[in-house]
């Protein structure tokens, strides 16, 4: 039953509004007076945080693949993608933690 509750996203294609949303829960609620708010904020970062270890683990299993052979450029082209959507989202993340309390 309680597998019926998970529900997943795709951060290649649904990414970016995924982030996004994330991104402004975190600022917005971070300096709240509200604990609960605070409490939001830190579950938001920590859900970035375990969305870009799942970016993280794409790309070495997309690069293992061009390691084994199986690379075309289209391999080329996504690890590349990969690679500039992850930074540009942890630089983000590090940008909204300088001030965070969790």
């Amino acid at each position: 039953m309680i597998k019926n509750l998970e529900f997943s996203i795709n951060l290649y294609t649904e990414g970016e509004k995924f982030f996004d949303i994330l991104k402004a829960v975190i600022r917005d609620s971070k300096k709240s007076q509200w604990p609960h708010e605070r409490e939001r904020a830190c579950y938001a970062e920590d859900l970035f945080k375990r969305a870009l270890d799942t970016f993280d683990e794409a790309i070495l299993i997309a690069e293992n693949r061009v390691k084994e052979g199986l690379c075309i450029e289209h391999d080329l082209k996504l690890i590349g993608d990969l690679k500039a959507k992850r930074d540009y989202w942890k630089n983000k993340l590090e940008e909204l933690s300088s001030t965070s309390k969790c």
